[in-house]
C-alpha cells in the first residue's frame, strides 16, 4: 500500500508523518520525498481499512498538510518500472554492476546470453559469468570513460560496450555510481544488418511488401498488378479470398501505398468486422475519411445491408481519387458466385461493393513463391522471438511444397513458428516440420518392387517427380527446387516417362 501526503516543505514534517505510523503498529518498507510535487511517500503492507481511515485522518490533522490519499506507486517506482520495460525493449541485453562490479540489474536477454537466470546474475560479480576475460577492479570502483571487451561465451560472440554511471551531488559535482554494459550479440547485429538490406524505403514503396522472391507465381503477380491498378481509385473494392491467404496484409500495403501517392495526411485505415456494423456506423460514414474495410462481408445483418447500399448509391459514380472522403473495402472468404447469389448479400449492396474485384490467390496456387514465404516468415519470427534464423534442407522445402495447405498463409506461419521453437540453432529436416495428414495429396509408395532395392527407389523417385513436376512446371524449376543440374532432371523425366 502507499500513501501519498502532500504539504509544505518544512524541517521536522517527515518526522511528523512517519511518527504517526508508530502507534498503528505499521511497519514501514518505503519512505520518499519529493521536493518538486511537495509530497512524501509511504510504503507499507495493506491494513484493513478502519485503521487506513484513522490513518488517514490523524495525518490529515497535522499542521501544513494539505491532501493525503492512496496511490498505486511512488514516482520513483514508476520511473524504475518504466526504464526497465524500455530497456526489456530493446534488441540487445543491458547489465548494470556497481563500482564493486556486483550485478544490480539485468534484462531477460542479457540471462540468456550469459546462459543464466535473472534472478541468479543479480548480486553477484559479473566477473563470474564472463570467465576468461581479465577486468581490473578499477574498472568498476573509478569509471572514467567507456570502453569495448569481446568476448565467446558457449560458442557465441559478444561485445561488450561498457559506459559509467556518474551521479551529480549537491554542489553539482558528478561522481561514480557504476558501469551500464550493453551485450550485443553478433547474431542479432548481423539479422538486423540483414534486415535492413532487404527493406529499403519501406514506408514508401508498395513493392517492398512483397519481395520478388515471394511473388514468383503467376496467380500473385497477376493479384499484385490489379491491386496498385485499383489503388487510385475511390470506388468500392471486394478482396476475396480463402481463409488465412494475406488479404489484411495485401489491404494494408495497399492503403500505405495509396496515401504515400495522395498525401492525404489525415485520412486513416479502419477495420470493421461486418458482424459488429450498426445503423449508427453507417450515419457517420460521411464524417470519415480514408478507407473502411468491413471484413467478413457476408456477415452483414440484413437492415444494415440496405442502409450501406443506400449510402453507396448516394455517392459520385466517377472513379477519380477526390470524389469522396471515404473508401469501402470488403472482403470475404466466399466466392463471387456465392456473394451474387442473393440471399448471402442484398444483390444491390453486392454489385455496389463488387464495382472492383481484387482476388488473392490461394497458396497451393502459389507454390513457386512458398520458398521465399517460408524465408520471409522464418527472418520475421527470429527477430521477434530473438532466435537464430533458421536454414531449410531440400528435404523439408519438397516436403512443404507436397502439403495442401488448407489455412494458407496462416497454417504456414503457424508451422514455421512451431518449427522455429522445436529445431533451434539448426538446419530444417523433413522430420523437424510436422504437418496433418494431407487427404488432398497422394502418397509416395514405399512397397519393396520386385525385391529389389534399387528399382524401389527409382519407383520413388518417378512417383515424387510426378507428384513436384505440376508444383515446377519446367525442367529448370524442378533442377532447382530438388538441387540437381538441368541435364540430370532432364533426364531423369525422359526416363520415367514424365511429359513435360
Amino acid at each position: 500500500m502507499r500513501v501519498e501526503i502532500q504539504c509544505e516543505d518544512r524541517i521536522g514534517m517527515v518526522r511528523e508523518a512517519l511518527d504517526l505510523f508508530i502507534p498503528h503498529g505499521i511497519d514501514m518498507r518505503l519512505v520518499e520525498v519529493d521536493t518538486k510535487r511537495r509530497c512524501i511517500y509511504c510504503g507499507f503492507p495493506d491494513i484493513p481499512f478502519p485503521k487506513l481511515q484513522q490513518l488517514l485522518a490523524d495525518i490529515r490533522r497535522l499542521e501544513s498538510v494539505e491532501d493525503v490519499k492512496t496511490v498505486m506507486f511512488t514516482p520513483s517506482e514508476r520511473e524504475h518500472n518504466a526504464i526497465y520495460t524500455l530497456l526489456e525493449a530493446l534488441p540487445d541485453g543491458v547489465i548494470s554492476v556497481d563500482l564493486k562490479g556486483y550485478i544490480t540489474m539485468a534484462t531477460e536477454l542479457a540471462a540468456e546470453d550469459l546462459n543464466v537466470s535473472v534472478a541468479d546474475l543479480l548480486h553477484q560479480p559479473l566477473q563470474r559469468f564472463i570467465k576468461g576475460v581479465n577486468l581490473a577492479k578499477d574498472i568498476w570502483a573509478n569509471p572514467r570513460e567507456g570502453m569495448t571487451k569481446r568476448i565467446r561465451i558457449r560458442n557465441k560472440t559478444l561485445l561488450l560496450e561498457m559506459k559509467p554511471i556518474f551521479v551529480s551531488d549537491d554542489d553539482g559535482v558528478t561522481n561514480p555510481a557504476g558501469t551500464v554494459i550493453y551485450l550485443k550479440s553478433k547474431t542479432r547485429l548481423d539479422r538486423q544488418t540483414a534486415s535492413l538490406k532487404r527493406a529499403p524505403d519501406a514506408e514508401a514503396h508498395f513493392e517492398a511488401y512483397f519481395k520478388p522472391s515471394v511473388i514468383k507465381s503467376e496467380p500473385m503477380r497477376k493479384a499484385l498488378a490489379q491491386a496498385k491498378a485499383f489503388a487510385d481509385v475511390s470506388m468500392p473494392l471486394l478482396v476475396q479470398g480463402e481463409m488465412g491467404t494475406g488479404k489484411r496484409d495485401l489491404i494494408d500495403a495497399l492503403f500505405q501505398y495509396w496515401n504515400k501517392q495522395q498525401g492525404e495526411l489525415e485520412a486513416q485505415l479502419i477495420v470493421r468486422n461486418a458482424r459488429d456494423i450498426t445503423g449508427s456506423d453507417i450515419a457517420t460514414l460521411d464524417q470519415m475519411s480514408g478507407w473502411l474495410v468491413i471484413e467478413d462481408i457476408e456477415h452483414l445483418d440484413e437492415g444494415i445491408q440496405v442502409e450501406l447500399a443506400h449510402w453507396l448509391a448516394r455517392q459520385p459514380g466517377t472513379g477519380t481519387s477526390l470524389d469522396s472522403n471515404l473508401r469501402i473495402i470488403s472482403t470475404s472468404v466466399l466466392s463471387q458466385a456465392q456473394l451474387a447469389d442473393g440471399k448471402t448479400l442484398h444483390s444491390g449492396l453486392y454489385f455496389s461493393l463488387a464495382t472492383l474485384v481484387l482476388a488473392v490467390p490461394a497458396l497451393r496456387d502459389r507454390r513457386e513463391d512458398l520458398e521465399g514465404l517460408v524465408q520471409q516468415i522464418i527472418s520475421t519470427q527470429a527477430e521477434r522471438y530473438r532466435l537464430p534464423v533458421a536454414s531449410l534442407s531440400k528435404p523439408a522445402l519438397i516436403k512443404l511444397a507436397l502439403y495442401h495447405w488448407p489455412g494458407n498463409l496462416k497454417e504456414l506461419q503457424n508451422t514455421c513458428l512451431q518449427t522455429l521453437l522445436t529445431a533451434k540453432n539448426r538446419e530444417w529436416t523433413a522430420d523437424d516440420i510436422h504437418l496433418p495428414e494431407d487427404n488432398n495429396a497422394k502418397a509416395v509408395s514405399m512397397v519393396l518392387q520386385q525385391g529389389s532395392l534399387e528399382k524401389t527407389v527409382k519407383q520413388w523417385e518417378a512417383d515424387l517427380l510426378k507428384q513436384l513436376y505440376p508444383s515446377y512446371p519446367s525442367t529448370r524449376r524442378l533442377a532447382k527446387a530438388v538441387g540437381m543440374s538441368h541435364s540430370a532432371i532432364a533426364n531423369k523425366l525422359k526416363e520415367y516417362d514424365i511429359k513435360i
